[in-house]
């Protein structure tokens, strides 16, 4: 809690006021609403005075959205590299099935 003394002329002398302000500071991951703050949900990131949801294929990388690397996918708050014989399906990796495989073979 943070006070001020402020002084005030009178005309029977000095008064003085105390203004008391106290404040919180909101955690990383969030962002002010109105008097409080509010939590970003998964997958999203401060985007000012509110949060942005990231694109598909890509994790938060502090103040932004970072884009996962070819051949992997969001592993909590990072990357994680796809199994061989396997490829991106969503926010996951996919087995390739038997007698298949990922990419242009000649």
């Amino acid at each position: 809690m943070l006070r001020f003394g402020l002084p005030q002329s009178t005309a029977l002398g000095v008064l003085k006021k105390e203004i008391i302000m106290s404040f919180t500071i909101c955690p990383d991951g969030s962002y002010v609403g109105g008097n409080t703050f509010t939590i970003c949900p998964d997958g999203s990131y401060v985007g000012g005075s509110t949060f942005t949801i990231c694109p598909d294929g890509s994790y938060v990388g502090g103040s932004t959205f970072t884009i996962c690397p070819d051949g992997t996918y969001v592993g909590g708050s990072t990357f994680t590299i796809c199994p061989d014989g396997s490829y991106v399906g969503g926010n996951n990796f996919t087995i390739c099935p038997d007698g298949t495989y990922v990419g242009n073979h000649t």
